[in-house]
């Protein structure tokens, strides 16, 4: 395969240090996959910066290059050539990537709009497809979620086996498995929003379990569009809640 000669750019990276609370060497990938994906450093197929161009414009040592290059070629971002360094993949990354822009409203308000992609189908068909015994996991999770609540318990995992089930009736695997991606990156919104929504009011407590309840019914009666309408609300004040709390 013919690579460009096309020298890499070191000047068209953030030269910011790295903080050292980052996680040196993520925090270095990072900034470099987003510098590969805007282009800013070497379109596909051509060669990266060296390690000491790298290390010096991030002001980290080389292990920390390389322990951030590893991380790239793990996604499938940058492949090697021996003796002639590392590359961006003209194949694109075969792993997508989530970093939830949590820092402002607007990347709060990015994220749970993609929230509201995914989860509002995939409960409308959960409502049409749901089996006898997928309905009886649904209804379990539900009924373990309000025990939770009704104790005064945390309700992290029990809200999140409940959104699982539902989505595993929606009988789509490519709901379930982005929905299982999902639940690894951005479920700590949910937990956040859980423990301030109980530490301001109970009442907002109770709110939460009507708009679960309300989905539960929908989901019962097989009504579709009143599945994806309580999901929809239930996303939609969850956020506004998280939003509340950050100001």
């Amino acid at each position: 395969m013919q690579h460009s000669s096309i020298p890499p750019c070191i000047d068209a990276l953030d030269e910011q240090p790295i903080a050292r609370g980052e996680g040196l060497a993520a925090g270095v990938a990072q900034r470099l996959r987003h510098a590969i994906e805007r282009r800013d450093i070497a379109a596909a197929g051509n060669r990266l910066p060296s390690e000491a161009a790298l290390a010096k414009a991030y002001g980290v040592s080389r292990p920390v290059i390389r322990e951030a290059m590893s991380l790239l070629k793990s996604d499938g971002l940058v492949i090697s050539h021996q003796g002639r360094g590392q590359f961006v993949n003209p194949q694109g990354s075969s792993v997508f990537r989530l970093e939830p822009p949590v820092d402002t409203e607007e990347g709060l308000g990015e994220l749970f709009e993609f929230l509201l992609a995914v989860e509002v189908p995939a409960t409308r068909l959960a409502a049409q497809r749901r089996s006898a015994a997928e309905l009886d996991a649904i209804r379990a999770a539900y009924q373990r979620l309000y025990q939770t609540t009704r104790d005064l318990g945390d309700g992290t995992e029990e809200d999140e086996a409940f959104h699982r089930a539902i989505v595993q009736a929606s009988h789509n695997p490519y709901f379930i498995a982005f929905a299982s991606f999902l639940d690894t990156r951005v479920r700590g919104l949910i937990r956040a929003a859980r423990k301030n929504t109980r530490n301001r009011s109970m009442e907002l407590v109770w709110q939460v379990q009507r708009e679960h309840e309300a989905i539960l019914r929908a989901i019962e009666d097989g009504d579709g569009d009143r599945a994806s309408a309580a999901a929809a609300s239930h996303l939609t004040h969850a956020a506004a809640r998280l939003a509340l709390y950050r100001r």
